[in-house]
């Protein structure tokens, strides 16, 4: 496909997690309800050397983006048509971009842009291309997550890292919590909650329910060990790994997770990140290099 062999270390955001290595991303079709769980057709969809990773699947669920080193020493960010199999480059600029993330309008994709500087700022590119504008002016951000399209909560790097909610326009910040997990995520049709990974505590690790009105906490369940890559289904359902095994957990009956399966049976011995669908229908997974 597009690129040479090339790796990269992410020095700064992905400095407290792991360096950045080879990966790929699997698409499989999926489904899960209350009676049903099925995964299949597995395919490589980038299937080249390299760093290749954060897939965020658009409304449609046609197209799903992705951020990908272009073997020069940078990464940007890609555009994967489905049913057509074929991608387009979205952004080619100087610095690199990561973790794009559709806005609540649907009109733009937000990244972080690393800076040749150093700095880490959130911008957003509109989806038909043109150049982008910058969205807070916190800094330096590692990853992101829309609440609505006033208000975003963060994960800031530093010592220690941090979350914190944003308010779009006013700048307006409110500190969260410390050590977070790099997943942020909103919970399907929960009114306004968010979860995220607490990792303060070495030995356990737990996914946090956050009220971004309220700001009231809940623990929601402790994670496999040493997990912090998570994804919810449009169901509420969540799901996650420890590296080959794939989990859920659905808050409303069960009361911990549940083995789905072994993706070791499709040949993948580790993984890591994971997206649903909007319908459900499938699901992209971050597969570790050979």
């Amino acid at each position: 496909m597009k690129k040479v062999s090339f790796l990269v270390l992410f020095t700064v955001i992905f400095s407290t997690v792991m360096a950045q290595e080879g990966t790929d991303i699997y698409l499989f079709n999926f489904k899960i309800d209350s009676e049903q769980f099925a995964l299949s057709n597995a395919r490589n969809i980038t299937n080249s050397p390299g760093y290749d990773n954060q897939p965020f699947f658009l409304p449609d669920g046609q197209s799903l983006l992705y951020t990908s080193d272009d073997g020069f020493g940078q990464t940007d960010i890609y555009r994967y048509n489905i049913a057509g199999g074929s991608e387009r480059r979205m952004t080619f600029t100087p610095n690199s971009e990561y973790s794009p993330t559709i806005t609540p309008d649907g009109k733009f994709y937000s990244v972080v842009i690393l800076e040749r500087d150093g700095k880490q700022y959130l911008w957003k590119y509109p989806l038909q291309g043109a150049v982008p504008t910058k969205v807070i002016n916190e800094n330096p951000i590692g990853y992101h997550c829309w609440i609505n399209e006033n208000k975003l909560g963060v994960f800031v790097v530093g010592e220690p890292n941090k979350l914190k909610l944003v308010e779009v326009g006013s700048n307006k910040v409110t500190d969260i919590a410390d050590y977070p997990g790099t997943t942020l995520a909103m919970i399907p049709a929960s009114d306004g909650k968010m979860s995220y990974t607490d990792i303060s505590d070495p030995k356990e690790w737990k996914i946090i329910s956050l009220n971004t009105n309220s700001l009231e906490k809940e623990e929601l369940i402790k994670t496999p060990k040493g997990s912090q890559y998570y994804t919810w289904t449009p169901t509420n359902i969540l799901l996650m790994g420890d590296g080959k095994r794939l989990y859920k957990f659905d808050p409303a009956k069960d009361e911990d997770w549940v083995e789905m399966a072994n993706l070791g049976d499709y040949g993948i011995n580790e993984f890591t990140r994971m997206a649903v669908s909007p319908k459900g229908d499938m699901l992209a997974i971050v597969v570790k290099e050979e």
